[in-house]
């Protein structure tokens, strides 16, 4: 150790020279000692930094607020949805479609309804919607994905209420008049998808393809649209309906997803993530969610976005144990669907990834984003979630909005 008994103050100037040299000449002849005190010191911190980072709240870069006015036309449709397709078109906030039980709860048997109208209502800074009837879907449909471009949303796939679908087309709003153009078919049928645009490639990924539970992908080149859709490589590991897929940086990202039995295949929930880079034309693991506690997250039947600067913004999705056990039928039928919202633990986290780290972090918890089936749209640093389910079969009309904090 250092001998710093030569540096009492009290023996003046030359008490401390001799200290000085006493200590120069120590760290002359023990460098290699000194040099693992300060990597030691390096570590540790690096390691309280890392602990600390790992799971922290963010939670000051955001506020939440609830929106006001859904569409009336419609008295089932009023009651909130799931599945819907949705985006922004021409600074309009459009959402078509969904699905519920408007009339018999599901534990009493009751049949789900689809719909088929579309809506717009203005985007500002207000809390409250003017919405306006301004079309129909081809037919009434769900469960599909749809993706923004600078020509208008795209449409791609979903379930009506008898069948699957493989049908691709283009919205665009012209002077106030709702326009379709129809775009190239998928291959096969697709619902319970995602899917994400990357530069101008379009990527549909997991769902039910054909009817069976998927981990396939599919692109469509959207300069190129007579070259049709394209078969990608599959996504690693188990069957995925109802992951979540986002674009950032030029790659593709996808957490959970979910698959119930089929012949030769057991029930499988994923909590694992992946991304995929169109260069290579290879997926590789990334940091699986997880909440403050260390718990590892399911984002099966989430949802997610771009935020910030180059991080993704998750939230919602079914309970990992829970919902596992009732794809196995451990937990089933009427029994199953009478626990009050509470007892599903749907996520309650908003989660934020940080590619550059491979890192997730926490903005809180907040019952607003305990969905499963809600859609996510995002503009300008706000982010709507629009309706979902609060547990299987009950559906919210609510649209909350988070809103960024730039700084």
């Amino acid at each position: 150790m250092l001998c710093l008994r030569w540096c009492n103050p009290f023996l003046g100037q030359a008490g401390w020279l001799i200290c000085f040299w006493h200590t120069f000449y120590y760290l002359l002849h023990h460098e290699n000692m000194i040099r693992k005190i300060i990597y030691g010191v390096y570590a540790i911190l690096g390691m309280m930094t890392m602990a600390a980072c790992s799971g922290q709240s963010d939670a000051s870069e955001i506020s939440l607020e609830k929106m006001h006015g859904f569409p009336t036309e419609n008295t089932g449709f009023l009651k909130g949805v799931s599945a819907l397709y949705a985006g922004v078109i021409e600074g309009n906030l459009l959402i078509a479609g969904g699905c519920n039980f408007p009339d018999i709860p599901v534990v009493d048997g009751g049949k789900k309804a689809y719909y088929r109208d579309i809506y717009i209502a203005p985007l500002s800074n207000d809390t409250a919607f003017e919405w306006k009837k301004i079309g129909q879907l081809p037919q009434a449909a769900a469960y599909g994905v749809t993706i923004s471009t600078e020509k208008g949303l795209i449409c791609v796939g979903g379930t009506t209420a008898t069948h699957s679908l493989s049908d691709v087309f283009l919205l665009s709003l012209q002077k106030d008049t709702l326009k379709r153009e129809t775009l190239p078919s998928l291959p096969v049928t697709m619902d319970n998808m995602a899917g994400a645009l990357v530069g101008h490639s379009l990527y549909i990924v997991g769902g039910n393809v054909n009817g069976i539970p998927s981990s396939a992908m599919y692109m469509l080149d959207l300069l190129d649209l007579s070259g049709g859709w394209k078969r990608e490589t599959d996504i690693p590991g188990e069957p995925r309906v109802q992951p979540v897929c986002v674009a950032q940086d030029g790659k593709l990202y996808v957490w959970g997803g979910f698959a119930p039995a089929v012949e030769g295949h057991q029930a499988s929930l994923s909590v694992d993530g992946y991304m995929y880079s169109p260069e290579t034309k290879e997926w590789s693991s990334v940091a699986t969610p997880y909440d403050a506690e260390g718990n590892e997250i399911s984002l099966g039947g989430g949802m997610g976005t771009s935020f910030g600067e180059g991080m993704i913004l998750c939230a919602g999705g079914v309970d990992k144990d829970i919902f596992l056990k009732a794809l196995q039928g451990i937990y089933a039928g009427k029994e199953y669907l009478s626990h009050p919202v509470e007892w599903y633990r749907f996520n309650r986290n908003l989660l934020l990834y940080h590619p550059q780290t491979d890192k997730w972090t926490t903005l809180g918890e907040y019952e607003q984003g305990a969905r499963a089936g809600a859609v996510i749209v995002s503009q300008d640093g706000f982010h709507y979630i629009i309706n979902g389910e609060l547990k299987p079969g009950i559906r919210t009309n609510e649209i909350n909005r988070i809103k960024e904090k730039r700084r």
